[in-house]
């Protein structure tokens, strides 16, 4: 439908990248329908590989009627595009059926938002224990702060009452210690200085450092645009699964079962 579209790709993607991938999608000459998967499913990973597949075999012709002049007419799609990493593995095995599939080879939603899986791990490399703050995650979960320990705290109170919230908070808090600093990854979004101030804030309550750093969209654009180079992406042809590599290319190419 329409020769002046360039492609159309089917886009599954995190709920978590809502605000920077409705930015990017306006950008680039792809049409991307982009369809947001619930953010929870990370916690389980079965769940998100069931869900995405289950969501990739529903992919299919658009078709739209036109009875006026008693016709059909529509589009098919040139691919689908993940926009996950290997997410605890919550991918691994993941095919399509019918269409051509790509993932960038990120182990996590982090390294999409930096730009590259280098840039992450030379931050980790000079900052141990860090937690990461954006947007998407801002938006739709409770990051460590005083509303997330107000919240636990008053649940823990109505459950098993005062006395015993007292010491389930404080194991509650065992885990804070592995953490020592509170990142918050700012794209340049209107939001951007209320996250960031937020972020400071559940910093100082936690006794964390606090650092913003500045995301870079070329992963992401690159994986709208269909800049798909071997070194940054999978790209999977009909009925190929994905298939976690255990190194640091994080997917495999080339010993799909």
């Amino acid at each position: 439908m329409h020769s002046v579209v360039k492609k159309r790709f089917k886009v599954l993607a995190c709920q978590v990248f809502r605000r920077e991938l409705s930015f990017l999608s306006s950008q680039i000459e792809n049409f991307c329908e982009v369809e947001f998967v619930s953010f929870g499913l990370h916690n389980t990973p079965q769940k998100l590989r069931e869900s995405l597949q289950q969501k990739i075999n529903q992919v299919k012709r658009q078709t739209f009627a036109y009875p006026e002049i008693g016709t059909e007419y529509g589009y098919d799609y040139d691919g689908i595009i993940l926009v996950y990493g290997l997410c605890s593995n919550g991918t691994d095995g993941i095919y399509s059926p019918s269409y051509p599939l790509v993932i960038p080879r990120a182990h996590d939603c982090i390294t999409l938002l930096l730009g590259s899986k280098d840039k992450y791990e030379q931050y980790i490399e000079t900052h141990r224990g860090v937690y990461w703050y954006s947007s998407g995650w801002i938006e739709h979960s409770i990051q460590p702060g005083p509303e997330r320990r107000e919240l636990i705290y008053q649940t823990y109170v109505n459950k098993y009452g005062a006395e015993n919230a007292e010491y389930l908070m404080q194991l509650e808090n065992n885990w804070q210690r592995e953490y020592s600093w509170a990142v918050y990854i700012k794209w340049g979004f209107p939001v951007d200085q209320k996250y960031q101030d937020f972020t400071r804030e559940c910093a100082q309550a936690l006794g964390w450092n606090y650092e913003s750093i500045s995301g870079d969209s070329s992963l992401l654009r690159d994986l709208l645009s269909g800049n798909w180079d071997p070194e940054r992406f999978v790209l999977l042809e009909p009925g190929e699964k994905l298939q976690a590599s255990g190194n640091e290319n994080i997917f495999c190419q080339g010993c799909f079962q």
